[in-house]
């Protein structure tokens, strides 16, 4: 290394980290100069054709150029040729006071780069701490303007600091805010906390939060300026990631196969649905809501109730309005049941875990003919109207898979004609046929077109849908097309089994015996249920035949 003096006009400027210079800090730096001399050259490296390149000193060249001009000769330091220039101009330069933050920042992250990610040996280069370097790499998440802004000194590294932990995209705004309004960089922490989510709130898997960079737990120990821990300072993808959390939702309950409809709703949606269940439309009809192309579930939108599933959900108001109301006029007009006769504790906690509170009452004596009236009928429980109705359906499956397919263009006919074919059953019956997960109009009519009647598919696939379409109807419908319509039996395909049996009480099983005319035993309804099914089923094989009997109780 050679000290010497060289033209000022044979000297380029090098790859200088530093892009601000201070007006104020050249005058002093020019006034000292004049008083007493450049006490340090400027380092230089002889480049070909005799031009040196600046290496470290670009402050002390203007000085000199702004004293002495552009053809003076100015003291210089002459470096070896295979010197690095960059890391000299950063060491050199972040030995002074002056250089910006951002500044030693981008030629940190140059370094790094050079060095293929060493942070250690870019480190023992650069004489800094580990820590030091991280906090300079870390204000690289700063845009252009935030990083310019530091360099003239407009902003404070604090700013700099906090408008890095947000992303890139909303950094110029903010930055505008601040400068127009001087915002100090307290009240600007105090905003970015308001602005950023709790990640406690997250109804996602927060598995990658713990290393991003938008997390606040990450920047406390990047930044001397960050907001409070535990927030996400990155709204947007929170949104995302919150949004894909409730779909994720929602296509479990849709693969569940309970709901033929399943929706994200938020606060302006409600008005637009209601919940629906047996205590607003009764045991009967609630089975066939739950077959209904608006029955289904939601899953909250709205933050206070966040990814909260409602299930037993009508998105059909004025159809749900019809159904409550004749309802609650089936109710005014029906007499009150008889009171329950006392029963012993056994007796009583099998009623209740069938389903029902209703007891037979003892017959009564007419005055006018001295006769017993007769008894009551069997009250269904829920869970009894429930199988009933599977198995009117199973009836009908069989009928129609036995039936010429003109029978299923029957009951498509009047599916189409009332508009009662948009049920979650239609599709899985066409699923099933076709053996697809989407199928179009297109793949349907393919096979059920009458030109098709040679695929093996075309009559299944009209039964599988009438069938489906069965499954849905309303009670009235079904009795109407089912019923009547196709004259479907119920005896042909069920019969009286302890099954159907444990769903009666065993005031039931007295009631459907007097009804049936199964013969009776002393003591037949005195001791345990499961006693008295067995008995009431041992009757078929004393002479008694099961066979072509259907209960008041099972029809529609």
């Amino acid at each position: 290394m050679q000290q010497q003096t060289v033209s000022i006009s044979r000297i380029q400027l090098g790859a200088n980290p530093r892009r601000f210079f201070d007006d104020g800090e050249l005058e002093q730096l020019v006034d000292s100069i004049r008083k007493v001399g450049l006490l340090q050259p400027i380092v230089v490296r002889e480049s070909a054709g005799g031009v040196f390149e600046l290496v470290a000193g670009e402050r002390r060249l203007r000085a000199w150029k702004q004293i002495h001009g552009d053809d003076s000769e100015i003291p210089v330091t002459i470096h070896q040729a295979d010197l690095d220039i960059e890391l000299a101009a950063l060491v050199e330069n972040t030995l002074r006071a002056d250089m910006s933050p951002t500044e030693e920042a981008a030629a940190a992250y140059a370094l790094v780069m050079r060095l293929h990610g060493d942070v250690d040996e870019a480190c023992r280069r650069l004489a800094w701490r580990p820590e030091f370097l991280k906090r300079r790499l870390a204000l690289m998440a700063a845009c252009p303007e935030v990083r310019q802004a530091l360099n003239e000194r407009k902003i404070l590294l604090g700013h700099a600091e906090l408008l890095a932990s947000i992303p890139k995209e909303r950094q110029e705004k903010a930055l505008k805010a601040v400068l127009a309004h001087n915002i100090p960089v307290s009240e600007l922490k105090t905003q970015l906390a308001n602005y950023a989510q709790e990640l406690a709130t997250a109804i996602f898997d927060k598995g990658e939060c713990g290393t991003c960079p938008y997390n606040s737990d990450q920047q406390s120990s990047l930044f001397s300026e960050a907001i409070n821990t535990g927030r996400c300072t990155n709204p947007q993808c929170f949104a995302e990631k919150t949004h894909e959390a409730l779909e994720l939702r929602a296509k479990a309950l849709e693969q569940g196969g309970k709901y033929p409809v399943v929706r994200l709703v938020s606060a302006e949606q409600e008005g637009t649905y209601t919940t629906v269940d047996a205590s607003t439309v009764g045991d009967e009809q609630i089975v066939a809501c739950r077959s209904c192309a608006h029955f289904g579930a939601t899953v909250s939108e709205s933050p206070a109730t966040l990814g909260e599933v409602t299930e037993g959900i009508c998105f059909d108001l004025s159809c749900n309005a019809g159904k409550v109301e004749a309802y609650r006029k089936a109710r005014a007009v029906t007499p009150p049941p008889a009171p329950a006769p006392l029963v012993d504790t056994e007796d009583e906690e099998e009623q209740t875990s069938a389903g029902t509170a209703t007891a037979v009452p003892s017959p009564t004596v007419s005055a006018a003919s001295g006769k017993a009236a007769a008894p009551a009928g069997i009250r269904p429980s829920s869970a009894l109207i429930e199988y009933r109705r599977a198995a009117w359906n199973l009836a009908a499956q069989k009928y129609l898979v036995q039936a010429d397919v003109a029978k299923a263009d029957a009951v498509l006919a009047v599916a189409v004609a009332t508009h009662n074919v948009g049920n979650a059953r239609v599709t899985d019956a066409v699923k099933a046929v076709l053996s697809t997960d989407h199928p179009t109009v297109a793949d349907v009519w393919a096979v059920v077109d009458p030109a098709a009647a040679s695929d093996t598919r075309h009559d299944r696939v009209r039964k599988a849908l009438a069938y489906a379409i069965c499954q849905a109807l309303s009670v009235e419908n079904f009795r109407t097309v089912v019923i009547h319509g196709l004259g479907v039996e119920l005896h042909h395909t069920w019969k009286i089994d302890s099954e159907f049996l444990g769903l009666l009480t065993k005031g039931d099983l007295k009631t459907l015996a007097d009804e049936i005319g199964v013969p009776q035993t002393p003591g037949m309804f005195s001791g345990k249920k499961a006693d008295c099914i067995t008995e009431f089923l041992a009757a078929e094989g004393k002479g008694f035949a099961f066979a072509g009997i259907v209960p008041e109780v099972m029809k529609l």
